[in-house]
């Protein structure tokens, strides 16, 4: 991964003399390309597997046993016999539920055997990238150096934020779509309430008015009755004082024609009432029957994104570590040439190649030495040395930035 071209020999051979500032910052360059190049093919690789994963799931079919418990439960539903169907669906709820998470559980463990070993290559090729590019300069990279955000560039901070959110987006997916997936059914079940609601009012008010219909034609024919002279079996008053000194008369009313309107509006009535009850009890199924099928499919598609969620469990630390060790890197990077670089500032004339860093070398000897206008780094690779010189180029670079910003 790291180039084994001149670059690398130049900066091997230099390191066991004296290397200068000028190797070391394009040694520092280089690396830093290759390790983005590194970082991007991983990337890559990551979305590629993400994508194959997604468009090629192993095939998935319900059983006989389930598909014939969803056939009896439709014949049931066309006759009309709720109470079958209402078993019946419990019934088919379970066996979804049952053989969708079977199905995902399958899914998942050919899933896993596949990231796992996409990681494991890329955790291979990264540890040997930066034994690589770190042997160039004699020293060796630490894995557990802590991380710090400071001193970071306008476009280093933007990068590093966009990196979290996505890091929090995929270690969280559980969290964040099972909280979309209830909000989203729980909308449709409202719309059900609401769309059915409607129907169902619309349906009352048809059968007020026709039942009002019915009882005005009855009240309309009584009205009739009384003005052509129907007043049952008295005479009026006015025949009765015309009939002096004799006994009150009576009009013959045999009172059929009543009694049959009366039967024939009691029998529309009865079949409005029927014709009715038959329509709520129609409606109630159909209501209840996509408050179901809503209710199964939310169960189907919570049981896929805890599978999913299972893949990104496995997945999420990889990424976490892989991110947090590229930072690293690029710390250590920048730190050995910021170090090179403070020294050059002072006016240092050698400088050599160092073990995790660029260590002063007094010597102990000669006229340069004592009045420090001569310094070395020793290439022994003592341990500590690059920190001070990192520590002191990051609060140059920490004064640069706050002067930009000022």
């Amino acid at each position: 991964l790291f180039p084994r071209g001149s670059l690398g020999r130049t900066l091997r051979m230099q390191s066991r003399s004296h290397t200068t500032p000028a190797a070391v910052m394009a040694w520092g360059a280089d690396v830093k390309k290759r390790g983005a190049q590194l970082k991007s093919h991983h990337h890559r690789q990551f979305l590629k597997l993400d994508l194959d994963i997604e468009a090629n799931p192993l095939e998935s079919k319900f059983s006989s046993a389930l598909l014939d418990l969803m056939q009896k439960e439709e014949l049931a539903a066309a006759q009309h016999k709720h109470e079958l169907v209402d078993a019946l669906a419990k019934k088919v709820f379970a066996g979804l539920v049952a053989e969708t998470k079977r199905h995902c559980d399958l899914q998942h463990a050919a899933n896993q055997t596949k990231w796992t070993s996409l990681l494991e290559q890329q955790v291979q090729e990264r540890r040997a990238f930066f034994h690589e590019a770190f042997s160039a300069v004699n020293t060796k990279f630490d894995a557990k150096q802590s991380i710090k955000t400071n001193g970071l560039t306008l476009d280093e901070a933007y990068e590093r934020e966009e990196r979290r959110l996505y890091l929090d987006s995929y270690g969280n997916y559980a969290k964040y779509e099972l909280f979309n997936l209830s909000h989203a059914f729980g909308l449709q079940l409202s719309r059900v309430d609401a769309e059915w609601g409607v129907y169902e009012q619309q349906m009352q008010n048809d059968y007020e008015a026709q039942r009002a219909t019915i009882l005005g034609k009855a009240r309309n024919a009584s009205v009739a009755d009384r003005k052509t002279g129907r007043q049952g079996p008295w005479k009026s008053k006015t025949e009765q004082t015309l009939l002096f000194n004799t006994a009150p008369v009576f009009s013959p009313d045999s009172g059929i024609s009543s009694r049959r309107q009366s039967q024939a509006v009691e029998s529309e009535l009865a079949n409005l009432d029927k014709m009715y009850a038959q329509a709520q009890a129609r409606i109630a199924a159909q209501k209840k029957s996509a408050v179901r099928w809503i209710k199964r499919q939310e169960a189907r598609m919570k049981i896929q994104v805890a599978a999913i969620a299972s893949d990104r469990d496995l997945v999420h630390p990889h990424l976490v570590r892989a991110s947090n060790d590229f930072d690293r890197f690029y710390a250590q990077v920048n730190a050995a040439v910021d170090a090179v670089r403070i020294l050059a500032a002072k006016g240092s004339e050698k400088t050599t190649s160092a073990a995790g860093g660029w260590q002063p070398d007094d010597g102990g000897k000669g006229e340069n030495s004592s009045q420090g206008t001569t310094r070395e780094l020793d290439s022994s690779g003592e341990a500590g040395t690059i920190r001070s010189l990192a520590e002191e180029a990051n609060k140059m670079r920490l004064g640069a930035v706050a002067v930009g910003q000022g």
